[in-house]
């Protein structure tokens, strides 16, 4: 009699964990929203970026494709600096918390920095629940330095 109920149990846990496994989510199918304006406030700079975003493979992994576009402004020793930022990036995870990384370059048309194109890049986490519209982001990069980022997406 107990040799029955320990397959019974063995069939039905060994069946919850397969369809555990097919229902796993990946980034390629998070739900995530995919075009998004974030703020950034950085140590000495801020920016406005509008960001695109694909879901799919990259790198032959569950990874997604960003790509952004924004305005901001830099002080530093000599005053400010207005500038243009242009990155390529990747997102990781499919949950809520991703890690991402972006590089790019900065054109400076005011300023100490007037006329110099620099490379731009950022890594850091980012909050986004499948679903909703609201973003958080916080790391490191320049021109930011040290920043943090609200946004919303759609």
């Amino acid at each position: 009699m107990k040799k029955n109920y320990f397959l019974l149990v063995l069939f039905l846990t060994s069946n919850s964990i397969f369809i555990a496994q097919d229902a796993r989510k990946n980034s390629s199918n998070a739900g995530l929203n995919s075009n998004s304006i974030n703020l950034s406030y950085g140590i000495l700079s801020a920016n406005l970026t509008y960001e695109r975003l694909w879901q799919g493979k990259v790198f032959g992994r569950n990874n997604s494709t960003i790509v952004d576009l924004g305005l901001g402004g830099l002080a530093h020793w000599d005053g400010e600096s207005a500038f243009a930022i242009s990155r390529f990036g990747i997102l990781t995870g499919s949950g809520r918390r991703h890690l991402e990384a972006k590089a790019g370059a900065c054109l400076f048309w005011s300023g100490d920095f007037q006329g110099s194109i620099l490379p731009s890049g950022s890594i850091g986490y980012r909050r986004q629940k499948p679903g909703s519209g609201f973003i958080f982001r916080t790391g490191i990069g320049f021109p930011d330095i040290l920043y943090v980022s609200f946004g919303i997406s759609f």
